[in-house]
């Protein structure tokens, strides 16, 4: 009996992928390329579907934009369950570690903790009339100020809201200023002046880590 030759299996296409799916893909791509402005029939062109077939599923985008900032959320507690795990019951290297790692320059600009503080800026211009998405980065921001007066209470630091405060007021500037100063950024030295802060509030006099930027 003739034996035909086994039909070869081609890779894996896109298109098994359901249009929705392929929607929320190229939406999450696009907006941390575009930001949350990367209009629908772009979004929809990319994900080779229509406009009718994204309002079918996700209205005017925002459901979209929803799963998008779920997702950077998603990503920054991933962040923080590492600390934990590698420093449990250290809560002041868990601090000094999380100031390094705001330092750190090295793909920052597309970090979930800094896409996530550009989405905020682009919901909070005026007409975008969006408050429940932002309301949605503002609970995480709230709760992410409650970790760190947690840990700063933890370490046995003084004046643990007003030390967490003053560390998330130089790590928010650091994440809005990225880009802006070009090769000598002020950034460069929030980790050195982070863990200054926290000894002025009691911690160990250990300096920062000697794989702190330092570009002077």
């Amino acid at each position: 009996m003739q034996q035909f030759p086994r039909k070869i299996q081609q890779p894996a296409s896109q298109f098994e992928k359901s249009a929705k799916e392929r929607l929320i893909e190229t939406a999450d791509r696009l907006f941390r390329l575009l930001g949350i402005r990367a209009a629908p029939s772009l979004i929809a062109h990319e994900a080779h579907t229509n406009t009718d077939t994204l309002a079918k599923y996700f209205g005017h985008g925002d459901p979209l934009v929803g799963h998008f900032i779920k997702t950077l959320i998603a990503e920054d507690e991933e962040f923080w369950g590492s600390l934990a795990a590698e420093y449990p019951n250290d809560p002041e290297t868990q601090l000094r570690q999380w100031v390094a790692f705001e330092g750190d320059q090295t793909g920052y600009m597309m970090e979930a903790r800094v896409l996530l503080a550009r989405t905020a800026a682009e919901l909070f211009e005026p007409g975008q009339q969006r408050p429940l998405l932002l309301r949605m980065i503002e609970d995480y921001w709230q709760a992410e100020r409650r970790r760190v007066v947690g840990l700063c209470r933890a370490a046995g630091l003084r004046a643990p809201i007003e030390l967490a405060d003053k560390l998330l007021l130089l790590v928010h500037g650091a994440r809005n200023e990225r880009g802006a100063y070009g090769r000598l950024p002020p950034s460069r030295v929030l980790q050195k002046v982070g863990i200054e802060l926290m000894v002025a509030h009691g911690a160990s006099g250990r300096p920062a880590a000697e794989h702190a930027p330092d570009l002077d």
